[in-house]
């Protein structure tokens, strides 16, 4: 559901090859100039000079021009002089060793040199962030992928399907805060954070929100420091490290800084002419709405030859898609286009006023309502509905839903007939429940364990310690087996025997999952090496939904031999919108000298600050 690069990149060059015509792609070519004139015949033309890499420009002459050069263009500076130390735009940042510094770090060449760090993160506002499967619904008993809750159709208000952008009301704010609370599992404040929290009688915000699995966990655990406000300067210290100035507060000791300030679109189009920029009230000064367009943002009326494609904060590919054939339609059948209430242009000055001066009805997404929008051009368009096994108001919108004369019906429907079967999967069936428990396992914990035994001879006791699972780059074993997450699981606590002995008990395992498989297992480590993988203890095998209603929680049972002993498993996950605060294994054991019930109660640790 969730591509990698590489597929990524596979899907466009497939892309290319069935749809696009050889040479229509030129590569190493930076456009440097246009020109719109009208010839003698009274034809509007465009005249497009490019130039190579040698420096050598080439004019060719058009009937059209789609600009389609993306709204990221360039990364947006920092506003204000760069320190000494490594400064990277959160685009340009790939691994740690890019930060590497004399005084802070990661370099695998020196051990524990990143140990006493962390990271701090400023933000303006309170970031909700959602893993790629959420809850499907408030019960948090089955998981989704993210895209088959938030574009659900079932999910719209009854009637006609209108897309909605632009500045949001109160009403609205209060509406999707709450909905992405539900999914979250609250407000927040059990991460620890103030920066992640709203603070009582504050205006709320519209809302943010981000996609990570594994940030919450990082922020609970105290490794990511969310500190609310905005960096406002970055000074130079003696000691060769930088100093935040976070408004009325300070960060000190930093050694690397990586700025997630988002993206300058004006590159994108500043080769436009004058009197083309003129006509789309173009703004160099606006990073988020430079130019105002209609036709669900492909057009400007006065210039009917010119289209944009994809040129607005998020874009989703299927909404770039539909602006093609938006487009291709609008040249070719001549039909008008109505400019739709939210793109009148006094509304988007207003909205463009409002970016500059940070309003709190600011959406993050202005041009957001990707469902919206589907509906809206597809109904302009008057493309063929295949909804396939879905009802015609419920499952995920996709392109393969609206269908034009040439579209690939058969490709349509094995498409529609896959989410479905997803979407099956998830409601019904589970899918997806042991990776939404993989990541709400990250981080430390509070363990607590009782021991009780039938046998004399193997004596009844209680654990009280702590464990961790700490998220590591997946191992190879003598298995050959391949898992797209791992944690080391590192646990460790005194135990008091029912004979009043006491002991230090310490255990290791590696938890891993498989993305192909959709599993969730636990492994034993090598008794001479507690970081590698040895063999397998058991998988987890996760309970339908239906009955983990009735359990009132996740629910998976698992079983193992060891030698003559038997062990049954069972573990009990209480979700609360995608974090588990608590969670409880039990194992039985049977064997020949062994006859007991070890139950181990887990309690989200509590971070201290400072």
């Amino acid at each position: 559901m969730f591509p990698k690069a590489w597929h990524v990149n596979r899907y466009l060059e497939t892309y290319r090859q069935q749809h696009i015509p050889e040479n229509t792609i030129l590569f190493g070519r930076k456009v440097v100039q246009t020109q719109r004139y009208v010839d003698a015949t009274g034809t509007v033309k465009w005249i497009v000079t490019s130039r190579d890499e040698d420096g050598r420009n080439d004019a060719k002459e058009y009937d059209h021009l789609v600009l389609a050069s993306g709204f990221f263009s360039q990364p947006r500076p920092l506003p204000f002089s760069r320190p000494r130390v490594t400064t990277v735009h959160s685009s340009r940042y790939r691994i740690a060793q890019h930060l590497l510094n004399a005084r802070y770090s990661p370099s695998s060449g020196v051990k524990h040199r990143y140990e006493g760090c962390n990271i701090v993160h400023v933000s303006p506002r309170p970031i909700y962030t959602l893993p790629p499967y959420p809850p499907v619904d408030d019960d948090s008993k089955s998981f989704i992928p993210l895209d088959l809750r938030l574009y659900d159709l079932s999910r719209r208000p009854e009637g006609p399907i209108r897309a909605n952008a632009g500045r949001v009301t109160s009403a609205v704010r209060n509406v999707i805060h709450g909905a992405l609370q539900s999914m979250v599992g609250g407000d927040q404040s059990d991460l620890g954070s103030a920066g992640l929290v709203i603070p009582k009688g504050d205006t709320r915000a519209a809302a943010q929100a981000a996609i990570s699995e594994s940030y919450p966990e990082f922020v609970r655990s105290g490794i990511i420091d969310v500190v609310p406000g905005r960096v406002i300067a970055l000074e130079d210290t003696e000691e060769g490290h930088v100093t935040a100035r976070v408004q009325s507060a300070a960060g000190e000791g930093i050694g690397a800084v990586i700025y997630a300030t988002g993206y300058a679109p004006a590159s994108a189009v500043d080769f436009l002419p004058e009197d083309v920029k003129q006509e789309l009230h173009y703004d160099s000064s606006s990073d988020r709405l430079p130019i105002i367009l209609s036709g669900w943002q492909t057009m400007v009326e006065s210039v009917p030859d010119l289209a944009i494609l994809g040129f607005y904060e998020g874009p989703f590919w299927p909404i770039v898609e539909m602006q093609a054939r938006l487009t291709a339609d609008r040249w070719l059948s001549k039909r008008s286009v109505t400019r739709r209430p939210y793109e009148e242009t006094e509304k988007l000055l207003d909205l463009r006023k409002a970016m500059h001066e940070r309003a709190f009805d600011v959406p993050q997404y202005w041009f957001g309502d990707y469902a919206g929008f589907m509906e809206e051009m597809a109904s302009h368009l008057q493309l063929h509905r295949n909804d396939g096994p879905f009802s015609k108001r419920e499952g995920i919108v996709s392109p393969a839903r609206y269908l034009s004369t040439d579209s690939d019906v058969t490709q349509a429907v094995a498409i529609m007939q896959d989410l479905h079967e997803t979407w099956h999967a998830c409601r019904d069936q589970g899918r997806y429940v042991p990776r939404a428990t993989f990541r709400a396992l990250q981080g430390d914990w509070d363990i607590h364990r009782t021991i009780k035994s039938a046998l004399p001879s193997f004596p009844s006791g209680v654990l009280d310690g702590t464990a961790s699972f700490h998220p590591r780059a997946p191992t190879k074993d003598k298995t050959g087996m391949t898992f797209d997450l791992e944690y080391l699981y590192i646990e460790s606590g005194t135990l008091v025997l029912s004979n009043g002995a006491s002991m230090t008990a310490r255990r290791r395992y590696v938890y891993r999952y498989s993305e192909a498989k959709d599993t969730l297992s636990v492994w034993f480590v090598k008794p001479d090496n507690n970081l590698e993988v040895d063999y397998p203890f058991h998988d987890l095998e996760f309970v339908k939904p239906a009955e983990a209603a009735k359990e009132g929680a996740c629910v998976a049972k698992a079983d193992h031999l060891c030698v003559d002993d038997m062990y049954w498993t069972q573990y009990r996950f209480p979700f609360k919108g995608i974090s588990l605060l608590k969670f409880e294994n039990t194992h039985t054991v049977r064997g020949p000298n062994k006859d007991y019930v070890a139950t181990t109660s887990f309690r989200r640790a509590v971070k201290h600050s400072g």
